[in-house]
């Protein structure tokens, strides 16, 4: 742990973080588009990843401490505590790794942001049938308006934290240790709290930040961002009713970026503030696994498809060969997943798997997958090496086979990269993909018009009462 220098301690950036998320904005036209897509992302995440077995078992689990039943939770068609469903919401969003990545720095920001969000909504028209002053919904705009700052701060938290040249923790989950203090700002926006009580927000909501990576690969994967979600909420929640923090705490000594960065950066947290918007970074994945394997996904698509759409059956493989970045091996070398929570980070798991059954879609990460023998048999013959000179986004997989012919595919910039985004096209498919068998096919494409156009919808409410099957 560092300790700051004056001038970092000085710069007040817990409170030019409050002010910026209080304050009227006027989005760029990208801006307002990124926001708009991270949310269409995230609904169909959050219905994707509704019956995964981490989120049954957190619902059950959870049921026997729920509150007030008043906020929506999306797909199941039942109620629970502002608190809950924020927690809940966020881990089916999270479930299967399905989710948005800020490129940079791997962070994940849109599900704690949102699904904090959403809870107030419920609670805001619990609020308004309750008392005799009638207070109005929470429209589409302003919703938007939250869900973007809270997404652009958690960004801007990373960046802080883990690019140089700031030092940052590896060691620590950054959607954990960012995610909440973002919700909690964004949180503040949407109840209009005051200057003062959005600094104590953050501060509460950074007091609670945690996650490490050691836990990777098992339930608290989608454990650690729902958390920071529950968490952020809760802060804004105290912070409302005059619930105290340090003014200073994520600058000042031994507060936030102290503790969670060897050599934290404090100033990129502010610099350039509603000038440059790093929610232009935010991404989005064709594929339910660590974004780092997705270069390989779409190599071993590409050769399915370039051999007419045969599959390369484990017995006529004599080896398959990746080469991709340093990164993709630091977190997502695993040759023998024992269970699907595993097979999200394992490169070689999706390459396999990829390549048996000519797709890398939900089935290809679940149980049945992971323990197919077949998948099994290829993956074993799986060889993964680390090439500095290999960007992020970039990878190579060569197959050889038996009878001595052999295969070569090279990505360079891989489907939800910076230079290949994915279209809206696609994130609708992908929506779809995940909300018919929760909704139905005519309820599904209904929310997603709703999703689109929530930039136009006077009740977000209503929208959420379209997430939930009839």
């Amino acid at each position: 742990m560092s300790q700051q220098s004056n001038e970092a301690n000085n710069s007040k950036i817990t409170a030019e973080l409050a002010d910026f998320a209080l304050a009227p904005v006027d989005f760029p036209r990208d801006v307002h588009a990124a926001g708009i897509r991270s949310f269409v992302n995230i609904v169909g995440c959050a219905l994707g990843g509704l019956h995964h077995p981490v989120s049954d078992l957190a619902y059950e689990v959870n049921s026997e401490f729920v509150g007030a039943p008043v906020a929506t939770l999306i797909g199941r068609g039942r109620l629970a505590d502002v608190l809950s469903a924020a927690y809940l919401n966020c881990l089916a969003a999270s479930a299967h790794a399905f989710d948005d990545t800020h490129l940079p720095t791997v962070l994940h920001p849109a599900a704690p942001v949102a699904s904090a969000l959403f809870a107030l909504v419920d609670r805001q028209l619990a609020a308004a049938q309750t008392i005799a002053a009638p207070r109005a919904p929470i429209s589409g705009q302003a919703f938007l308006e939250a869900f973007t700052l809270g997404i652009e701060i958690q960004c801007r938290l990373g960046v802080a934290l883990l690019l140089p040249p700031a030092q940052g923790q590896i060691g620590w989950y950054a959607s954990g240790v960012a995610g909440g203090v973002a919700a909690a700002a964004a949180s503040a926006r949407l109840l209009g709290l005051s200057a003062e009580q959005t600094r104590w927000a953050l501060g509460i909501a950074a007091n609670q930040a945690s996650g490490f990576r050691q836990t990777h690969g098992s339930m608290c994967t989608s454990f650690t961002p729902a958390h920071a979600a529950r968490c952020g909420l809760h802060s804004t929640l105290l912070a409302e009713r005059g619930f105290t923090a340090s003014d200073a705490a994520l600058e000042g000594a031994n507060g936030y970026f102290d503790v969670f960065a060897k050599r934290a950066n404090p100033g990129a947290a502010v610099a350039g503030l509603s000038r440059t918007w790093h929610v232009l970074d935010n991404a989005f994945k064709p594929y339910p696994c660590g974004i780092v394997i997705h270069p390989v996904l779409d190599a071993c698509l590409a050769l399915v498809q370039s051999t007419r759409d045969r599959s390369f059956e484990a017995t006529k493989v004599a080896a398959v060969k990746v080469a991709v970045n340093p990164l993709c091996l630091t977190l997502c070398d695993r040759p023998a997943p024992s269970s699907s929570q595993l097979a999200q980070v394992s490169v070689q798991h999706w390459t396999a798997a990829a390549l048996i059954r000519g797709r890398a879609g939900l089935a290809e990460g679940s149980e049945e997958c992971v323990h197919d023998t077949a998948v099994m048999a290829l993956r074993a013959k799986v060889s993964a090496k680390s090439d500095p000179a290999i960007a992020r986004d970039a990878g190579v997989v060569v197959i050889e086979m038996q009878n001595g012919e052999r295969f070569e595919e090279r990505v360079e910039h891989c489907i939800g990269s910076t230079q290949n985004p994915m279209t809206d096209a696609q994130l609708t498919e992908k929506f779809i993909h995940q909300a018919t068998p929760v909704l139905g096919a005519g309820p599904g494409k209904a929310l997603l018009e709703q999703c689109w156009s929530l930039h136009d919808s006077p009740s977000v409410a209503e929208l959420l009462e379209g997430s939930v099957p009839d």
